[in-house]
């Protein structure tokens, strides 16, 4: 009986990690979107051709430069606060949900984002334009993350293990 007792504590102790340490859920959709060339020799003007995937079906997308954000990890962290407004296009996604269209832009020299969203932002998409080599997007977990939350499992889990002994003394 006291070995359910304590899986009982150790489960509930995992539980209440598991929810409390977990990142909050978004509320967006994150949607397809690459540009032709993924990458510009040079600074200056060029004309993207814009492709994606994933958005609503016949539903109005905003494709708008981000020259604040030069990768996919500042473009996670400004948000739409590093793009231009005023340089918007707009597109409408096909019944599909797929969108086409060509975008032209000044590049600068240390590269750029293209950031997409319908307008009510609740399906958003990122493409990062690099200037003499590809900008590749950060995949996988974020491995520290995951190593503190399961330390913090593991040591309730033994303080569980540790308060509920019964200890000995040899007097």
């Amino acid at each position: 009986m006291k070995k359910i007792k304590l899986l009982l504590s150790a489960a509930a102790v995992a539980l209440v990690a598991m929810f409390t340490l977990a990142p909050a859920v978004q509320a967006q959709t994150v949607a397809s979107l690459t540009a032709d060339p993924v990458f510009v020799e040079a600074a200056g003007e060029q004309t993207f051709a814009m492709t994606g995937s994933g958005w609503p079906a016949n539903g109005t997308v905003a494709l708008l430069p981000c020259d604040g954000s030069t990768n996919y990890e500042e473009a996670a962290v400004n948000g739409a606060e590093a793009c231009d407004t005023a340089s918007l296009t707009i597109v409408t996604a096909d019944a599909d949900g797929n969108l086409a269209a060509d975008f032209t832009h000044n590049v600068p020299a240390e590269g750029f984002c293209i950031g997409a969203g319908t307008l009510d932002s609740s399906y958003v998409g990122t493409f990062c334009v690099g200037v003499g080599a590809p900008i590749l997007p950060n995949s996988g977990s974020e491995s520290a993350m995951v190593a503190i939350i399961g330390a913090a499992v593991l040591a309730g889990g033994a303080m569980i293990v540790l308060s509920t002994r019964r200890r000995s003394f040899v007097s």
